[in-house]
């Protein structure tokens, strides 16, 4: 991020703030890394709750997705309802529905997402977006670094029936439009490994807690 720091620690290494990205498949308890490093002290942006909140207070927002999918993906009072929006976009072999969701809601989403970077980085020294779609929207190049956190299929699986009752086909539609594990593999700086208990989970995101701060940034001149 192009930001003079404010507040640096002596022992962290100068230069600019860095901005990571972090993300993981449905399931993945990449919301669950999110919560442990925010306790940690990083200031998180989710881009899922700034998409909520654009798709329920921004008009013109609002007035292209009743377009484009019918008025019944909100509730009376103007609530999203994200169960029905989702079943407009991931049960359709129509590709096209969610890369027009994507177009009418990302682009105010990112100018959201990175004006508050901008605003944190006048406090905080590393800032942390919580997108799960941040290789399918080619936002890899916008982050200094990018943490992927991976599940094993059978465990997401598992996970989203019990804790949020989707059925098989709902999570297979997806996990069909989200990068795969693989690519994950390849393309993150840092990989957390979610196939245990929370326990374990916080151990593997500790190594991170301890060294983000002791990074150097990847796009400073």
């Amino acid at each position: 991020m192009s930001i003079d720091p404010k507040n640096e620690s002596e022992d962290e290494i100068e230069g600019e703030p860095l901005l990571i990205g972090l993300t993981g498949g449905i399931g993945s308890g990449k919301s669950t890394v999110a919560t442990i490093f925010e306790d940690a002290g990083f200031p998180i942006i989710n881009a899922d709750k700034e998409a909520r909140f654009i798709m329920e207070h921004n008009e013109s927002v609002k007035e292209a997705l009743i377009q484009r999918f019918g008025a019944e993906i909100y509730s009376e009072n103007g609530t999203l309802n994200p169960s029905v929006l989702a079943h407009i976009v991931f049960t359709s072999n129509d590709l096209t529905n969610l890369d027009d969701l994507n177009a009418i809601v990302h682009p105010i989403v990112l100018e959201t997402m990175f004006a508050k970077a901008e605003q944190l980085a006048e406090e905080h020294d590393v800032i942390i977006i919580d997108i799960a779609l941040l290789y399918e929207l080619d936002l890899a190049d916008g982050f200094d670094y990018v943490i992927g956190v991976l599940t094993a299929p059978e465990l997401r699986y598992e996970r989203l029936m019990r804790d949020r009752e989707m059925t098989k086909d709902q999570i297979s539609a997806r996990m069909k439009a989200q990068i795969g594990d693989d690519s994950l593999k390849e393309h993150c700086d840092f990989i957390i490994e979610n196939n245990g208990s929370i326990e374990d989970l916080e151990k593997a995101s500790q190594y991170l807690v301890e060294i983000l701060p002791y990074l150097p940034n990847t796009s400073a001149e």
